[in-house]
């Protein structure tokens, strides 16, 4: 039988009820609440009224919308909400550039085609990631070679890097998994010292820090998705940041189908080849408003993070992802809200 990821989580907590290790804190947890099951086993529910949906949104995102809409001004380029939304991302991440993109796997595209990517290039990537990362370098006709995961923090091991590099590679492809970051101190001095460009995958990675500073402003590129499951979403989209002119500019004209910064509006005058992967107006308007609510979302849901880690550090075979000491996680979820906290016992007997 084959099993997905997440049916196996499903299964696992039922088929692990049999380890010694679990039947003690099971145990435990029956002794101080009263509860003789777990709710996979027909016990009480954690939880009985339903969770709060994602996205979140309100009137500010309606009036946002509606506005754009009644402008007739849909497209980035006679619009200003796409101009606006760059200016605020790049603002709050402390890029020097930032180009939206009409998803996270276009902004990962865009980049690989303005580094030059291309067939008998090598990308270095880690093999725990979502598939775009991969299909990015497959679609260049270049060879993803995978260097393996950092089986603490469930990031690519960055001491392995070094190793994988030969003459054909070309980029290193980092990815911020799941809000945390990578060992981006190990990963930029390996690629100082070979110089190959670092594009950082930084999809579900917005707002966290690397010794104080945003990721995906540390490689040549960093790339970001606003997808519906992201912290940040306007159901789909994406944006670059750099701090390279000449990426930046590359970037914006193989994005806008080879039509450079430079080219009037309304005039046909191309600076080489491309593609279309821009981002709509509705889309930027939409950011704009979602951005005033993403500080606060983050700080729950970090915090959310943080406590549900303290509580599965106490259960016996069970270690949480690690953090690395230079980074500042803003982990992803789907929702956001407060938790009640009880009792750690109680917290064995309901999740079991």
């Amino acid at each position: 039988m084959t099993w997905s990821r997440r049916s196996f989580l499903k299964r696992t907590p039922a088929l692990g009820a049999a380890t010694s290790s679990l039947g003690v804190a099971l145990s435990a947890a029956k002794a101080s609440t009263g509860i003789a099951k777990p709710a996979l086993l027909g016990g009480p529910k954690v939880r009985s009224e339903a969770f709060p949906s994602w996205p979140v949104s309100g009137e500010p995102e309606a009036q946002a919308l509606i506005e754009t809409l009644r402008s007739g001004k849909w497209y980035r380029g006679n619009g200003r909400q796409t101009k606006k939304f760059e200016e605020a991302f790049r603002s709050l991440t402390g890029a020097r550039h930032c180009l939206a993109t009409a998803n996270g796997t276009s902004a990962l595209y865009v980049c690989a085609n303005a580094l030059g990517i291309e067939a008998g290039d090598e990308v270095i990537v880690p093999p725990y990631t979502f598939i775009a990362t991969i299909n990015v370098v497959l679609r260049q006709h270049a060879l993803p070679v995978f260097v393996d995961t950092d089986i603490n923090t469930f990031q690519i091991d960055a001491k392995k890097i070094e190793a994988a590099i030969s003459p054909l590679t070309k980029a290193i492809v980092p990815v911020h998994l799941g809000g945390s970051a990578c060992d981006l101190d190990a990963i930029l001095a390996v690629s100082r010292k070979h110089s190959i460009s670092v594009i950082e995958d930084a999809c579900q990675a917005h707002l966290a820090e690397w010794r104080s500073r945003k990721v995906g402003t540390y490689g040549k590129a960093g790339c970001f998705s606003f997808q519906a499951s992201k912290n940040l979403t306007s159901g789909e989209g994406g944006a670059i940041l750099t701090d390279d002119e000449e990426v930046y500019n590359q970037c914006y004209t193989f994005h806008n189908n080879g039509s450079g910064l430079k080219a009037t509006a309304g005039h046909f005058a191309y600076a080489g080849t491309g593609d279309n992967r821009r981002m709509v107006e509705m889309e930027a308007a939409l950011l704009l408003q979602q951005m005033t609510r993403l500080a606060e979302q983050t700080n729950c849901r970090t915090n959310n993070a943080l406590y549900l880690t303290s509580l599965l550090k106490e259960i016996p075979g069970i270690v949480p992802a690690r953090c690395m000491k230079a980074a500042h996680a803003t982990l992803i979820t789907f929702t956001c809200f407060d938790i009640k906290r009880p009792s750690s016992a109680d917290c064995l007997a309901r999740c079991f």
